[in-house]
């Protein structure tokens, strides 16, 4: 089978999540992905935040799994470990970096200049190369130094601003969505980059943040609030007026987008709150909007008194619609995940069988694939030097050294 990437090299020396999971798309569609690894191995390998690097116990890293997040944001990826600020080590990189199509970053703005493997430095040896930089704020500005990440993000993009109830505690969305997008964002820049060169023979750098993806994740508000002068403001469970949103069924949450504006006297009636129908707090959206909570709380009740199962067949029987909120349990269970081939099985040489989430996108003709576990530390630093040309004992003597590690 010929992937659609097949052919393209990518020099990956990303950290954590957001970058890592943009190389994974590209792998995913049969590029070539070296990572470029220390040679104690990233902290997140172990759980450990990004940048606790110098904290790991080496030894440790052949004792501990891999975490599962860490797998699935490199798998089908080839492992270098390497010590790059060596002499030697940054001599291997920039043999490889020579003949690589693709390199992605995520250090800090300027220290992959300082490192010598800035876009400069590697476009003088390789014109043609496509050079992501991924940062948590950009490359230039007030803030362009600092250290990002997910919660950060969330936090300057305004985002924990418009979650939760108005006057309750901060809420941040339980996952890293805003590195997801980041990560999506770094695969759509590499891909038009490359279009760019298919068409014009012209190499580039290219810039992602994670500040960026964030405003991104809120499109549509920012859109009302730069045009209409709208201030998205916190509203709880749902942006739009109740009973949009979800609510407690007796076996769990269900998810209504049936009964604002003129369907509310009929919502009312299928759900038997027909008192509220005409109550001057809720009467309208408009009203059901300022009192929210109230409402919610009486919808709350109103649906814990019947199952799932039944609220979806009394819904449906009305012409309306009501649709069970899943667990990962359940989501996991459901067999349109199967229909969408969006879990993927891979045997790993440490945690044995694991389970991730696949390709979103479906190519009909080339379709992509993960290409396999993640990797062990230093699993493919051999292979990959013997391809440059060194010989054995050259290997033998660099891992000495402490500038590569093999993984034997």
């Amino acid at each position: 089978m010929v992937y659609p990437l097949e052919g393209i090299k990518v020099l990956d020396f990303s950290i954590a999540v957001a970058a890592p999971f943009g190389a994974v798309m590209l792998a995913d569609m049969g590029a070539e992905v070296i990572k470029v690894e220390r040679v104690q191995g990233e902290a997140q390998r172990l759980g450990l935040p990004a940048g606790m690097d110098d904290y790991l116990d080496t030894s440790e890293v052949e004792k501990l799994p891999e975490k599962a997040d860490w797998m699935a944001f490199n798998r089908g990826k080839k492992d270098l470990a390497i010590d790059i600020r060596s002499a030697e080590g940054k001599e291997i990189v920039l043999k490889l970096a020579k003949e690589t199509d693709v390199v992605i970053q995520s250090f800090r703005p300027g220290v992959a200049e300082r490192l010598g493997i800035g876009y400069t430095d590697i476009s003088k040896i390789n014109p043609e190369v496509i050079y992501c930089s991924f940062s948590g704020y950009g490359e230039t500005g007030p803030v362009a130094h600092r250290a990002g990440g997910d919660m950060w993000s969330q936090a300057m993009s305004g985002m924990v601003s418009v979650i939760g109830y108005k006057g309750g505690a901060p809420q941040m969305i339980p996952f890293p969505a805003c590195d997801h997008a980041g990560g999506m964002l770094v695969a759509y820049a590499v891909m038009t980059a490359l279009l760019v060169r298919e068409r014009t023979g012209v190499g580039q750098a290219l810039t992602v943040n994670n500040l960026n993806a964030a405003l991104y994740l809120q499109y549509s508000s920012f859109a009302e609030y730069l045009t209409e002068g709208k201030m998205p403001y916190k509203v709880g469970r749902s942006y739009q007026p109740p009973p949009f949103g979800p609510f407690r069924a007796k076996d769990g949450d269900v998810l209504t987008i049936f009964g604002t504006g003129p369907m509310w006297p009929k919502f009312c009636k299928v759900v038997g709150v027909e008192h509220l129908a005409d109550d001057p707090r809720f009467s309208n959206d408009e009203a059901r909007m300022k009192n929210r909570e109230e409402i919610g709380k009486l919808l709350d009740e109103a649906f814990s008194k019947k199952t799932r199962g039944e609220w979806a067949q009394i819904f449906r029987d009305a012409k309306m619609r009501c649709d069970p909120c899943l667990t990962y349990d359940e989501v996991i269970a459901h067999p349109q995940l199967a229909a969408n081939d969006m879990i993927f099985t891979a045997k790993h040489p440490k945690r044995g069988e694991i389970k991730m989430l696949g390709l979103p996108v479906k190519l009909k003709k080339t379709p992509g694939k993960p290409q396999g576990p993640s990797p062990a530390l230093g699993q493919h630093t051999e292979e990959i030097l013997l391809k440059l040309g060194y010989k054995a004992k050259d290997i033998a003597e660099l891992e000495k050294e402490g500038v590569i590690r093999t993984g034997k």
